[in-house]
């Protein structure tokens, strides 16, 4: 792994320096990388997504334990770095762009290199700002992979470091401030693991904050009982989207594949009060009305041209 010197040398040597906007702290606390990596517990037959592996400390080690890793670097000066000390290695695919082409959609380049890997995990210090999109949608490519049995990558384990009220936000349960969308996701789909928790001193540079590592195993059989992943999306989304008001208040939105009816009705199949806030409903009652929501549309008759 390497230490603080040799990274500033690197990057010294190339004219860079870390950039705050790309969330750009360097992980320099050998012995918690390897807590990270007893955490992700890789294997050979392992595909990895790496995402921000900056000058390859990480990247070294998924490399000695990993079939694969595809290392996404969304800074061009670092992607160099990178090629220079590693694109000579086989099981390596490096890809200098961001790892997300929208807030709902992995870049297509990127689900292309991990194409037929069949067992995916992502290994990561994740910037802050694309951590909570990025998992989300890893969630809900697992699930359809597993219900579709399509092309999309199966990410059966995601193992990061993220600020740690992010973190919070992953693990929140309902009444919590921190409770939202991706809670209900996780709770839904993975086994969460807490790890250790990273004092800013880990980083160079150093952060403000505290970061969290966690470890979220897809839970196949839990997913299974969720119908349709895009329409939890979508009623995730309506609800925490007014987090402050009564969940009804989403009825009134004109922009959902679902009508206000429907909508209400299916609160009414789930034991939901409509007077209670979207962020006092547990996620199993969040899974029974997605799954209403989404018999009710496939039941409505197709329209009719008087």
């Amino acid at each position: 792994m390497q230490i603080l010197s040799e990274i500033r040398e690197m990057l010294s040597a190339a004219g860079l320096r870390p950039r705050k906007r790309l969330g750009q702290n360097f992980l320099v606390d050998a012995n918690l990388m390897g807590k990270m990596l007893e955490l992700a517990d890789v294997h050979s037959g392992n595909t990895v997504l790496e995402v921000g592996p900056a000058t390859g400390s990480l990247t070294e080690e998924l490399l000695t334990r990993a079939g694969k890793v595809v290392a996404v670097e969304a800074d061009a000066g670092l992607a160099g770095i990178l090629r220079h000390r590693l694109g000579q290695e086989e099981k390596i695919v490096i890809l200098n762009r961001d790892v997300l082409a929208g807030k709902h959609e992995i870049a297509p380049e990127v689900l292309d290199a991990l194409k037929g890997a069949g067992n995916v995990q992502l290994v990561a210090n994740l910037p802050y700002n694309i951590a909570v999109p990025l998992i989300m949608n890893c969630l809900v490519l697992s699930w359809k992979a597993g219900k579709k049995r399509g092309q999309e990558p199966f990410f059966s384990r995601l193992t990061f470091t993220v600020q740690r009220e992010v973190a919070e936000r992953l693990s929140a349960g309902p009444g919590s401030k921190a409770y939202g969308s991706v809670s209900v996701l996780v709770a839904l789909l993975t086994r969460a693991t807490a790890g250790r928790v990273i004092p800013p001193e880990a980083f160079w540079p150093r952060p403000k904050v505290h970061s969290q590592m966690l470890r979220l195993d897809f839970d196949a059989d839990a997913a299974d009982r969720l119908v349709d992943a895009n329409m939890l999306s979508a009623v995730l989304s309506a609800t925490f989207g007014h987090r402050r008001k009564k969940i009804t208040s989403a009825a009134k939105r004109t922009d959902l594949p679902f009508s206000s009816r429907d909508f209400l009705s299916a609160l009414d199949k789930a034991g939901i009060d409509p007077s209670v806030r979207p962020e006092q409903v547990c996620p199993n009652s969040f899974l029974v009305l997605a799954n209403a929501l989404s018999d009710a549309v496939s039941r409505e008759p197709p329209n009719m041209i008087e």
